[in-house]
């Protein structure tokens, strides 16, 4: 049976696609397995350090605890960060893997090849798989969840409906704006089901499954912060004033910034992608009658782009490049069923020209991906050195008993494992500080 697997070309592609993948990760994960962490970054350390021995730490709701006690497993057989890192770095492949089945099960094997392709040279998706973060395993669980849920709307196999429930939980609890995939998932459901959905206890079950993953989470989080954990974190970063306003000034942000995550050929592409998926409107009656698979599928693509993207701006007052690494499998899909159709109209002309073209494209695609990556990285390599190097030197220099003041509350707690606080707002609060708390030694600036 594998054999009969190898001599698939399409199966040999997607092998080739992922080697790729991993010797690019691999390159770059040499460059920065010892850079310094980030602000996020050292707060997520900081709780995976609290799982792995206890060094207490003041969690907040906006940061849910999964992925920082999967590290902090690791970290019990090793301080190290390299090992923390690949685990990101693999997760990272896994999101090239899972946006090729996404792809295939929604189109066919060749828009799966060349969406993961995309996905594999990203420069949000490399740049940030060498940051301690949760943004990566998120967009590959979100991935893979899609990819579960679609399978089960075209074969309705019930357990593709559950395992997708499983993997979305999981995802929640890794980072909990996965979940906007389920709003996406839903509308979809009243669309072309409308309330039928209600009379079929596999929805139920699934819905259950989902609870039943989150509600350890729930619980904790309720004898933690003493209420509702996901409303309070999603007050944690909640635009002031108007939700619609905000919403709007981020969308308006994330519009402007499309060229710099697509490159123009790629941006194009995507727009007239778009715009060819105008029957979804005049022929909007069809879908809930299941007449037409292709509208089915276009909408699907669509919800699992424009939600997640409605609800990130919604949901904060500020915007960040991988915030929005979720909407790129339906992205890379929609842009390479537009890019296969292309090269279809192109090959009944020639053939020899339709594969230039197609090679030429991508190439050209993957050239300034990879390109905007290694700037990117190397740019940021050394970014924060001077605080880590301060930490280092204060945990050396410094009693354990010490406390530090630091405007750097994460970092400085991971790298020097002292007690810190952080700048008061006046003078007069700090010497009140000072006065209460004599252990108060070093102020950091």
């Amino acid at each position: 049976r594998i054999s009969d697997w190898l001599h698939n070309p399409y199966n040999l592609m997607l092998i080739g696609i992922l080697i790729f993948a991993f010797v690019i990760r691999l390159y770059f994960f040499s460059m920065t397995k010892t850079q310094p962490v980030w602000w996020d970054e050292a707060d997520y350390l900081n709780m995976a350090r609290y799982y792995s021995s206890s060094i207490p730490y003041h969690f907040i709701p906006v940061r849910p605890i999964l992925f920082s006690m999967i590290m902090g497993f690791i970290m019990k057989f090793s301080n190290s960060e390299v090992l923390l890192r690949f685990l990101i770095l693999i997760l990272s492949v896994a999101s090239v893997i899972g946006v090729y089945y996404l792809g295939k099960e929604v189109i066919n094997k060749k828009v799966g090849l060349i969406s993961s392709l995309l996905m594999s040279v990203l420069w949000v998706n490399l740049f940030f798989t060498f940051r301690i973060l949760v943004d990566i395993p998120s967009l590959t669980f979100f991935t893979f969840s899609a990819f579960f849920f679609y399978k089960y709307f075209k074969k309705r196999s019930n357990k593709d409906l559950y395992i997708g429930a499983v993997i979305i939980a999981i995802g929640t609890l890794i980072r909990l704006s996965t979940a906007s995939f389920l709003f996406a998932v839903v509308i979809y459901i009243l669309i072309t089901e409308r309330l039928n959905f209600l009379k079929k206890k596999e929805y139920w079950i699934a819905a259950i499954i989902f609870l039943l993953i989150l509600s350890p989470y729930l619980i904790w989080g309720y004898q933690m912060f003493g209420g509702f954990v996901i409303t309070q974190a999603g007050a944690h970063n909640a635009p002031e004033g108007s939700i619609f306003q905000a919403g709007f000034k981020n969308l308006k942000s994330y519009i402007s910034l499309s060229p710099t995550y697509l490159s123009w050929p790629l941006l194009i592409i995507f727009i007239l992608a778009l715009l060819s998926m105008y029957k979804l409107f005049i022929g909007f009656d069809r879908l809930h009658k299941g007449e037409d698979m292709k509208l089915k599928k276009d909408l699907y693509l669509l919800l699992i782009f424009l939600i997640p993207l409605i609800i990130t701006s919604i949901s904060l007052d500020y915007i960040e490049n991988r915030y929005v690494l979720i909407l790129f499998p339906a992205i890379f899909i929609i842009s390479g069923n537009y890019i296969l159709r292309l090269y279809n109209i192109i090959k009944k002309n020639s053939k020899s020209f339709a594969i230039i073209f197609l090679i030429f494209l991508l190439a050209w695609i993957v050239f300034f991906q990879l390109q905007d990556s290694r700037d990117l990285i190397q740019n940021k390599e050394s970014s924060y050195l001077p605080i880590k190097e301060a930490g280092l030197w204060l945990k050396e220099n410094t009693e354990y008993s010490d406390v530090i003041a630091t405007k750097s509350r994460p970092q400085i707690k991971y790298y020097s494992e002292r007690e810190v606080i952080g700048f008061p707002k006046t003078k007069e609060e700090f010497e009140r500080s000072l006065a209460s708390n004599p252990n108060i030694k070093i102020y950091m600036v």
